[in-house]
């Protein structure tokens, strides 16, 4: 079986031994004629006992005071503390004890600032077998991933409800002008200039004369800086920017511009755009007209993205717009041509009636004639 000695027993074992040998002396000399030794041996024996309570009371205050600070430690209280400048073993057991509250006040403090979002600072490892520290490092790299992956898909959600919102509204706008090309055209690039990143926009417009050569794309409507510009801009399929998206029937974003391709004008004088949109409006593979933005900065990829969802609604609103044009222009010239035929019903009506009046008169005038013929002959016989 194991003994146990407590502390104070140990701390005491070394003096108490003295103490025994001390009383031994004393109690083999005690009996002697020589007097003087007993009295070392008793002297002996209380001086070692005295110094061993002092070294036990002084052990028991450093010790105290240690377990003091290991005791509010375990009950996560972080106190300030201070080593003691004695360089025993007591002394660098109190010194490991203040760099080990350094360093967790390190840690709270590292804590604390990821938990208010501030991951601009760093945790210095110990060591090469700091767990903590590695452990601390890498909380720091996942809380920041995750962090950037929330703002993302908290950008992506922005994105999208903008881009809803924005496809609604401009379905709105499609159903009050649709019956007018040029005021659906102006309407809708001003709109679009002051909803997306864009400086300027046009909207072209597919003009059919018949023959398919002769096809092109005219300006139907345009905006800049919160005024309607006045462009008067046209392109054959394959000419130029617009052209070539008409040709290839595909969305054209380029940001390395030529200096001299437009200008946008501001109060601060003319600048070139740094980069431009040309999305093509397409119904059932047939191009109705281009969208051109330019803008002073690059176009956020959610935003050409919006435009081109509404190139397909505008398509459709381009198809009912021109529809209604057709129609009107037949029903025009229908009624155009009833008028004539009506105008034309009653020139020939005049014509008959005078024709008419013409036989009857004819009619009355041979009636005449043959009466007086007929007296004549009556005169003769």
């Amino acid at each position: 079986m194991k003994l146990r000695f407590s502390f104070t027993f140990k701390i005491l074992l070394p003096y108490l031994v003295f103490a025994l040998l001390f009383f031994v002396v004393f109690l083999s000399e005690f009996n002697k004629a020589h007097t003087l030794v007993p009295y070392l041996s008793v002297a002996g024996m209380v001086a070692a006992l005295f110094f061993g309570m002092i070294q036990l009371l002084w052990l028991k205050k450093r010790l105290d005071r240690v377990k003091g600070l290991v005791g509010q430690l375990t009950r996560g209280n972080i106190p300030n503390f201070k080593a003691s400048k004695v360089k025993d073993e007591t002394g660098q057991l109190e010194i490991s004890l203040e760099k080990h509250v350094s360093n967790l006040k390190n840690i709270v403090a590292f804590s604390r600032s990821m938990a208010t979002g501030d991951f601009t600072g760093r945790y210095e490892k110990l060591s090469s077998e700091d767990e903590i520290g590695d452990a601390l490092n890498r909380l720091k790299a996942s809380l920041m991933k995750s962090m950037k992956e929330s703002e993302i898909r908290r950008r992506e959600e922005e994105n999208r409800t903008w881009s809803a919102q924005g496809l609604a509204k401009f379905s709105s706008l499609f159903r009050e002008v649709e019956d007018n090309l040029h005021d659906l055209s102006a309407l809708l690039m001003r709109e679009l200039v002051n909803y997306t990143e864009a400086d300027i926009g046009a909207l072209f417009i597919t003009m059919d004369e018949g023959d398919e050569e002769d096809t092109y794309l005219k300006v139907a409507g345009s905006f800049a800086f919160d005024r309607e510009k006045q462009i008067f801009r046209s392109f054959k399929f394959g000419e130029g920017l617009v052209g070539r998206c008409a040709m290839e029937k595909e969305l054209i974003y380029v940001t390395d511009l030529p200096s001299d391709y437009i200008k946008i004008r501001s109060g601060l004088g003319e600048d070139a755009p740094s980069s431009i949109l040309l999305v093509p409006v397409l119904l059932d593979n047939q191009v109705l007209g281009v969208m051109e933005l330019a803008s002073l900065g690059e176009m956020p990829s959610f935003q050409i993205e919006f435009i081109r969802q509404l190139s397909d609604a505008l398509a459709t609103t381009l198809a009912k717009v021109k529809a209604n044009l057709q129609n009107r222009r037949l029903f025009e010239q229908t009624k155009k041509q009833a008028e004539e035929l009506a105008s034309q019903e009653n020139v020939f009506r005049q014509n008959m009636e005078q024709l008419q009046e013409a036989l009857e008169r004819s009619v009355v005038k041979e009636a005449a004639l043959l009466k007086e013929i007929e007296t004549l002959r009556k005169g003769l016989s």
